[in-house]
């Protein structure tokens, strides 16, 4: 099976490194777009740091977004072990991500075993027309929802209902919520950074800040994507700053819009392209004249790349270490099929030692 190639033809490893390398050495503006464990995290971040380069998650836009609430505005949040221990009043606000499935049956087949521990009720916050876009719910849950309200505006009605404001069109079964909130000891709101854009995640903490004045409220969130949002984390502690940071005379600068990689790509101000997908799944995307380096889980030429280095995911063909919402922190995860394809970090080291005077990567 081959693991790499140069356009559409299979070479070795070895030639298919070299070449990488090359376009690198000799470009004037990198840029990366991250999708892998921490090990790999860490040494894209590190080879950026050399190159003078620019670097995003795959998914930029979503993971932005959720960044940008702990930066612009923050909230009150909690954590999952506090949920599962304390909250007997869950809310789950719009459609979240299928895979905290597991975390959700986990609350619903157990009640808190502190302060509140009355069985279990569930609401769920959604729009009137999709109240189930990703798939059938895991718990059964309380809707509430009004009619042809969008899910921010089911928010903010559903706030100025919780402040016994005046409305025009209640919400389906919010009295069963307000009598459900008095009585539980620590309700929580859950919410994913997929389900809401920008301005839901604000009117939501604006929500729980205002409930706080009388009552205990606090709010979980579940990343969309928790291997993007252990690329968050692992960022923040390498340089200080999220994804879209760039360096500058090898310091990290953040600006979430000068180093939006796909904005660099499709305004021409990239000239290489590294695009990792270590889980595979998707090609890169087709904008702009940057030549691409596809790191990808694959068995043929990502479309449009220069060269293409298949790799191994971590946790199935690889050891490696991965973020977790579950546990609300990193894990160390094992080989579930071990396989000789190489990690993310293994072919970016053999990258930077072939690039001439860059030398071993410090990470």
């Amino acid at each position: 099976m081959s693991v790499a190639w140069i356009g559409s033809q299979p070479v070795p490893l070895a030639d298919a490194v070299r070449t990488a390398a090359k376009l690198l050495a000799s470009s004037r503006c990198p840029v990366f777009s991250l999708d892998a464990d921490v090990h790999g995290t860490r040494s894209a971040i590190a080879l950026a740091a050399v190159l003078g380069a620019a670097y995003d998650h795959r998914s930029g836009d979503a993971v932005a977004r959720e960044v940008a609430l702990f930066t612009d505005h923050g909230g009150m949040f909690t954590t999952p072990g506090e949920v599962r221990r304390r909250s007997s009043l869950i809310v789950l606000v719009g459609d979240i991500a299928p895979a905290h499935a597991e975390l959700f049956k986990g609350w619903g087949g157990s009640s808190p075993d502190l302060g509140d521990k009355a069985p279990r009720r569930w609401f769920q916050v959604s729009a009137s027309d999709r109240p189930t876009r990703r798939g059938k719910a895991v718990v059964k849950a309380v809707p509430l929802k009004g009619e042809g309200l969008s899910l921010n505006a089911t928010l903010a009605v559903l706030r100025a209902e919780l402040q016994d404001r005046m409305v025009a069109a209640p919400l389906q079964n919010v009295e069963r919520l307000k009598k459900a909130m008095a009585s539980a000891q620590f309700p929580v709101f859950v919410f994913s950074g997929g389900s809401l854009d920008q301005a839901g995640l604000v009117m939501l903490q604006d929500l729980i800040v205002d409930f706080n004045s009388r009552h205990r409220l606090s709010s979980l969130f579940l990343p969309d994507d928790d291997d993007a949002w252990g690329t968050v984390l692992t960022s923040l502690w390498m340089t200080g700053f999220p994804p879209r940071t760039g360096f500058i005379n090898s310091l990290p600068s953040y600006d979430p819009v000068r180093w939006d990689v796909q904005r660099m790509i499709r305004e021409r101000e990239a000239d290489v392209h590294v695009w990792m997908s270590a889980r595979g799944g998707e090609d890169p995307p087709k904008r702009g004249s940057a030549a691409v380096i596809a790191l990808d889980k694959t068995e043929r030429p990502a479309r449009g790349a220069a060269v293409t280095i298949a790799v191994g995911e971590a946790g199935l063909d690889h050891d490696g270490v991965r973020y977790s919402s579950r546990v609300g922190t990193f894990t160390a995860v094992r080989a579930a099929e071990p396989s000789p394809l190489p990690s993310v970090s293994a072919v970016l080291r053999q990258l930077a030692e072939a690039m001439p005077g860059k030398g071993t990567l410090i990470c």
